[in-house]
């Protein structure tokens, strides 16, 4: 499968806030059409000081079919991403890391190409 433009955005925040508004939004996205939630998980700090990875089907505070939320993590995110944005990581704060297809962008590469641009 062919994938357009990608983004990792990364969201930190304290780690027992992480509510299942997180999961409305991002199915928001995908409703849209415009982008495409292709990898989404949670990096949590261990207490020896390494982090791991948490699907969001795994989070009590976010609610939905379990199915659904555990297709949100593809492993795109890789564990190279998950020791990057580990960095960004405390005792107290997950981050969020959400990988997506900006599928607009398809759209418009197409019209420029149209109008002999590129």
């Amino acid at each position: 499968m062919a994938l357009g433009p990608l983004e990792l955005m990364v969201l930190s925040f304290p780690a027992a806030d992480l509510n299942d508004g997180v999961r409305a939004t991002l199915d928001r996205l995908d409703h849209t059409g415009q982008m495409r939630v292709v990898d989404a998980l949670v990096v949590r700090a261990d207490p020896t000081g390494g982090a791991f990875a948490v699907e969001l089907s795994d989070l009590p505070g976010i609610r939905g079919d379990p199915a659904v939320l555990a297709a949100l993590a593809t492993g795109l995110i890789t564990e190279t991403d998950i020791h990057d944005v580990a960095l960004l990581t405390d005792d107290a704060t997950d981050v969020l890391a959400v990988l997506l297809e900006h599928r607009w962008l398809g759209d418009l590469a197409g019209r420029v190409a149209a109008a002999r641009g590129r």
